[in-house]
């Protein structure tokens, strides 16, 4: 099943060096959220010219957000999901080369 935008709110995780965002699994009841990281490598192989700090990473997150929601939603269609959890919830990290 696809996943969807739930907000446009996203957080730069210092700890784990890459922005983090929401999703939903659409057509589930109850919803059910998808934690996604895309890790600053990934970002700075979109824009080569980014600013190297999370303002940077944010800022491109925000270009290139449509492109990142489509890759995050193709890696949980292939069930490409992280051994971890985040909060509970299946996490998907977008590398470099899921872009």
């Amino acid at each position: 099943m696809p996943l969807k935008s739930t907000w446009r709110r996203r957080k730069f995780h210092f700890d784990k060096n890459a922005v983090g965002f929401w999703m939903e699994v659409v057509g589930e009841g109850p919803t059910r959220h998808v934690r996604v990281l895309v890790t600053h490598e990934a970002l700075s192989s979109i824009d080569p010219n980014m600013v190297p700090d999370a303002d940077g990473a944010l800022a491109t997150f925000d270009a290139y957000h449509k492109r990142l929601y489509t890759a995050a939603s193709s890696k949980f269609d292939e069930g490409k999901i992280a051994d971890e959890l985040h909060e509970g919830h299946p996490l998907i990290i977008l590398r470099e080369y899921d872009l």
